[in-house]
Order: C-alpha cells, then structure tokens, then sequence
C-alpha cells in the first residue's frame, strides 16, 4: 500500500473540522454552509481558507464587522456548550495564525483592498494589512463610511450670524446655562450645530440631547428668516419605530416649552420617521431592477439614539445625506450597540483621544474671521453633554452611572451596598425562588397602582412607574420565565387567570411594526376593561388614549419583565434589574449601564457580588477598523 504525502490528503483529513468545531457550538449550521459552498462555488479546497471564511461569518453574525485574527489568537472564542459558555481556539488545529494568514494571503478569494480587486470584484474576503478578516461586503460599507463621515468633518465651517446666534442662544437657555465654571457644554455643542457640516451630540441618559436640537432648529430658523430665505426643512430620523414615536412626542413637546415665535412654529418638523423606512423612501429600481439610492432633500438631518445604528446602515445614511447642509447625529456611545454588525457612534468618539489628548473649545464666531488659517477636523463636530437632567450628578443613580462608565468595581458595590444611599440597592439572588419572590411583591404593587388610577390615561401612566429588567431571555431568572411567573401573580392579584391570555391587568409588549395601527416594535400598553368589553389600550402621539381589540394588534408579548436590550430608549421610576448569581457572556459593563440608567428614582439589583464584578470587566467588543481608518485619513 503506497503512502501519500501529508500535503496530499491534508485537505482531505481537515475538512472535517468545521463538522467538529460546528458541534462544539464555535459555528453554527449556516457559517459551515456558507464556507463550503463559496469553496465550492470558487473551486477553493484549503482548510484554511473554508475555517477563514467561517469565521468570517459567524463573527459579523456576532456584531462583528470582522474577524480580528490577531486578537481571536490570544483571547479564543466563547461557545456555548452543555449549557456553558466555554473558550476555544480561533484557529484550525494545529495551524498557527502565521500559517492560517500565509493560505489566506494566497487564496484567489481573498482580496487586499477595494482598489486592488475593483475590476474583479469576485474576491468575497478582504485580509487587511492588521490581519482582520472581512466579509467583502462589510469592508466596502466600513471603506466608504469613513470616507464620508471625514469628507463632512474636514468640511469647512457654514455661514453663520454669529452676533444673532449669541443672543438667540443667550435667550434660549435657561440661567443656569449662563454662568459657572468650565465650558457650558449645551452652548458649546449649540455652536458646534450652527458652524459644523457634522454634529456629534453624545451624553448619558437626561443630558438633553433632544432639547438640544430642538433649540438648534430654532436658532437656524431665525438664521434663514434674518437672510429673506425659506425656513431650512428638516428630517427626524430614529432606528426603531418606538424612538421615532418618541423622537416625535418629544419635538411636540419642545416646540410648547421653548416659547418659540409662531414663524418658528410653523416650520418646526412634525414628525420623525425610522431610519429604515427613509432608506426605502430614497430607493428606486431602474429597468433592471438593480435599486439606487437618491439623495435626501433636506437642509437638516437629525438621528436620535445612533449608538442603535449599525455599520451598514450608518453607511446607507451617511451617503442619502450626502447633499444635506447638516447632519446631526445624538446618542450615548456607553449603552449597548446596535444588535447588528458594528458600533459607529462608539468608534467614532474613541477617534478623540486618538487625535487629541485635549480638544479645545472652539470660539467658532472667531474661527469665522480666521478661517483661513484654521484646518477643520472632525474632532471639532463631536461634543459631549455631562450634565444630566434625569438624576443629578451626585445622586445616587448619577454617580453609579459614573463609576460604571469607569469599570470601578469596589466603588459600584460600595454604592449599592451604602445605607446613606437608598435609592440605590444590590440584593443578593442567594436562589431563584427568592428573587421571584421579591419581584411578585413588586408587581402586586405596581397592579394596585394600576388598577387604583381612574381613567384610562391614567392607568398609562403608571406603566412607567416600574419594571423587571433582565440580563438574559433564557434561564429561570430569564424574560421568558420569569413573564411567566408574574403574569400569574398580576392575574391572581386583579382576581382573574393568565391562562386566558387576554385578561386585565397584563402589559402588552409590542414586537412588530404596524403603521396603519400606529403601533411600533418596543410600545408598551394594557388590557383593561372598558365600556366594550377588554381592550388593549396605547397612549396616542397626542397625549390621549387608543382603544384596540385583541385582533387588531400586531404580535406581542408579555411586558411585565423586558431585556435591557427592549428597554433602550426608557425610563421607569423603579427598576428591578435582574442579573442572577452567576455571571455569563451577555453580562457586560454596557449592559450594566444600560439597565441602570432606565431608572429615574430608584434602582434595585438582584445579583451576586461576583457578577456585578465580572459584568464590569466585560465590555463588548466589535471587531472593525473604522476608528483606525478614521485617524488614518484624518492624520
């Protein structure tokens, strides 16, 4: 029997390892799909390069905009196995990462660059010079994203009446604004939104972001009105339907309080719309059916919560906008990304401390004599607000906030565990039954509340008053149990069973978009009985209530407890959240700080000292180059 060379049924032998590393949990069924049939479809036999473009795959299914090989070579990658998160290599077996980069440098389906492989356009993989592994597709979106978010931050300053701005700023703000020490980060950030092509509005929870804008459109109104030219139109844009609607209640809102002229009232923006459907609004297909994007027809484009947006639509934004005087994104960079690939909003404010240890405040109306001799940069668009509405500074809420956002774990705990600070809590989850236990008394609570309001406008009202946060949706200590568990409660307080369904008393979670229903994915609303028998009831964008039978709504699902992920964009008086003993993959600093920040009074966390810890030292990590890119082109 003759023996073959190794290198001869090397290929043969390693196939199988996307089998084994598909059973372990590394892969999932359609990362080993997608591998071989790209290595079918382009005759490509290496191990490696199947492994590579599995990887690849399951990376950007992660959030990932690429597989960091490098950095997956030293830190392995978590699976789930036998109900455990455990860690494994990155690499084949037995290839180490300079060999798995040698077959993946000579593979005719990896490419280097955009430029190199323009004419082909065939290579499905990009393996940059840092040894990060794209999916063709989402290196061209990261490519082009930072080509144009740094055409607009080295765009020169607009045409400002600077001497008219100031008052109409002096009049805007209220007198806290107008004095103290170091900058006032509204008036700077005001500034910034006048003279900037870019604005980048970042803080926490309550910093007044909306606000912001809101006085923004005004002083831009005045401006148009004081050169004879039309109001400037504007676009509110959000990436869920339920931060439109609140995008939407908001602006309302501001445009009643600020005591704007009727002129400003009548060219203030009526409504926000999801970033999605915007991107539709602007697509056409041509003979061929192949779609185009045309550019957005608007002055001003405003983007609320764009920490949710993710790399490729950031990407599709970016470019509608392209012909848009001012585009102006708002977010808090510190809560949990988008769930899909990429976190444009964090890396585009990690680009500060990279171009500058100390940015200055800019005096704008002075750079508009000195223009010529000042280079815009685009760490001049992005401005921080620090002062938050929602809690104060040095409340309880505020600083935990703070000591999350700085990962110190010894000053988080001795926040939460202070008797002086009752606002603030950690109880121990010592077992499921006890954390259960504390939660039906705090739902029985809240359904005397409920059922205690008078009018229906009311009973809404006090949906807000509190709610159960979860880390996990699986699990005993998970949404999906624990919805279960406290629906039962709240039924058996409002004298009725959960087992109907359909009964007074339970919270309705909404998880699909329906316009024509004016309902959107994340609106919460309550079965409650009316003159018509049980109806669902939803507050409208006008301050009233809307009456819906059960078949009129879209799917839905119990909200008596929801994933922090659900609650972005809330706020709750009282905030259970649930953490449990131990700790998982999904418990990070940004999921902390997420959950924490909903509460606007007071905050109870049920979990153990050493999850609270490990969530801290867990960030979320997505893989990209964009910030890279970013201080490359800047540079």
């Amino acid at each position: 029997m003759s023996s073959e060379p190794e290198s001869v049924s090397h290929p043969v032998s390693k196939t199988m390892e996307l089998d084994r590393a598909r059973e372990r949990g590394l892969f999932s069924s359609l990362d080993v799909q997608f591998a071989r049939r790209l290595g079918a479809l382009f005759e490509e036999t290496s191990p490696e390069v199947l492994w590579g473009l599995a990887l690849a795959c399951r990376q950007e299914a992660h959030g990932h905009v690429c597989a960091d090989l490098r950095r997956l070579e030293s830190q392995g990658l978590l699976a789930e196995q036998e109900g455990e998160a455990r860690s494994f290599s990155a690499l084949p077996e037995g290839i180490p990462l300079d060999g798995l980069l040698a077959e993946l440098r000579e593979s005719r389906i990896v490419g280097h660059d955009l430029e190199s492989t323009a004419g082909s356009e065939v290579e499905p993989l990009i393996l940059d010079s840092k040894g990060r592994l794209y999916l063709r597709r989402s290196y061209s979106d990261q490519v082009q994203l930072a080509k144009e978010i740094h055409r607009r931050g080295q765009g020169a300053d607009l045409c400002v009446d600077w001497p008219l701005a100031e008052s109409g700023i002096d009049r805007l703000l209220t007198p806290s604004h107008l004095a103290g020490p170091g900058p006032d980060w509204t008036r700077v950030a005001l500034r910034t939104g006048l003279a900037r092509p870019l604005s980048i509005i970042t803080g926490g929870p309550g910093t007044g972001k909306t606000t912001l804008v809101a006085r923004l459109i005004a002083l831009l109104v005045e401006q148009a009105r004081a050169l004879g030219a039309d109001a400037p139109t504007v676009r509110l844009l959000a990436p869920t339907g339920k931060a439109a609607a609140a995008m939407t209640a908001s602006f309302l809102s501001q445009r009643e309080s600020l005591g704007v002229s009727d002129e400003i009232r009548l060219a203030w923006p009526t409504g926000a719309e999801t970033i999605h459907r915007a991107l539709l609004r602007q697509t056409r297909r041509d003979a061929l059916g192949r779609a185009r994007a045309r550019p957005i027809d608007a002055d001003i484009v405003v983007v609320d919560e764009a920490s949710m947006v993710d790399l490729a639509q950031m990407r599709e934004l970016f470019s509608v906008c392209a012909g848009v005087e001012r585009l102006v994104l708002l977010g808090d960079p510190d809560q949990l990304a988008s769930v899909d690939s990429g976190a444009a909003l964090a890396e585009l404010c990690s680009i500060v401390p990279m171009l500058a240890e100390d940015v200055p405040v800019l005096d704008f109306a002075t750079r508009a004599v000195e223009i010529a001799s000042v280079e815009p940069r685009l760490v001049d668009s992005i401005v921080t607000l620090r002062e938050s509405h929602r809690f104060a500074a040095g409340g309880a809420i505020g600083r935990l906030a703070a000591a999350i956002r700085a990962g110190d774990a010894e000053l988080v705990l001795s926040l939460l565990e202070d008797p002086d600070l009752p606002e603030v809590e950690r109880v121990e989850a010592d077992s499921v039954a006890a954390v259960r236990g504390r939660l039906i008394e705090a739902v029985r609570e809240m359904q005397g509340e409920i059922e205690a309001a008078s009018t229906p406008g009311a009973k809404l009202e006090r949906l807000s008053s509190r709610r159960v946060l979860c880390a996990h949706r699986k699990g005993p200590l998970g949404v999906e149990a624990l919805c279960d568990v406290l629906d039962d409660a709240a039924a058996s307080y409002r004298k009725t069973s959960s087992r109907a369904g359909w009964w007074r008393g339970k919270l309705l979670l909404v998880t699909r978009n329906a316009p024509e229903q004016d309902l959107w994915n994340g609106d919460v609303g309550l079965v409650e009985e009316t003159s018509s028998g049980l109806r669902a009831i939803f507050p409208d964008s006008e301050g009233g209530v809307r009456t819906l039978s059960a078949g009129r709504l879209p799917t839905y699902e119990s909200a008596i407890a929801m994933s922090v992920h659900k609650s972005q964009g809330s706020e709750y008086d009282v905030v259970d959240l649930v953490l449990g003993r131990s700790s998982s993959r999904l418990m990070t600093r940004e999921l902390l700080y997420t959950g924490v920040t909903r509460a606007r009074e007071r905050l109870c966390i049920h979990a153990s000292r050493e999850a609270i810890r490990d969530a801290l030292a867990r960030r979320v990590e997505r893989d990209s180059g964009l910030s890279e890119l970013l201080v490359e082109l800047e540079s």
